[in-house]
């Protein structure tokens, strides 16, 4: 593997590798690259756009709390509703039936509703 002197060296290298398609090796060598140069612009900012992706997960938002809401529902009605298909929003069952055609005849255009709708099993 070569080794670099300089930053414009690695960023020539990085360069080179992100053309060739190879972004794991570009990816390798802006870890090495910031880490001797840690203060220059194009390597912080190559490091950056090469940084591996971080996924973070915010619990409070109101569509995580209202697929919370609909899960707890369902996990405290499965017996009663077992075999039927639901609706449900924020928690609250808006229509059941034993077969999907009878909620949409019960709540219409389900599109764009928010409006979780399941068989349970």
């Amino acid at each position: 593997m070569p080794t670099y002197s300089t930053a414009e060296e690695f960023v020539t290298a990085m360069r080179s590798q992100l053309l060739a398609g190879d972004f794991y090796a570009a990816q390798k060598l802006s870890t090495e690259a910031i880490e001797q140069y840690p203060d220059r612009e194009e390597v912080k900012k190559l490091a950056y756009l090469l940084a591996p992706s971080v996924v973070t997960v915010d619990r409070d938002t109101p569509r995580y709390r209202d697929t919370q809401m609909n899960q707890d529902w369902i996990e405290q009605n499965r017996m009663q509703y077992k075999g039927r298909w639901i609706a449900l929003k924020d928690g609250k069952l808006l229509a059941d039936g034993p077969h999907i055609d009878e909620i949409g005849q019960q709540l219409g255009d389900l599109r764009n509703t928010g409006i979780y709708v399941t068989a349970i099993y």
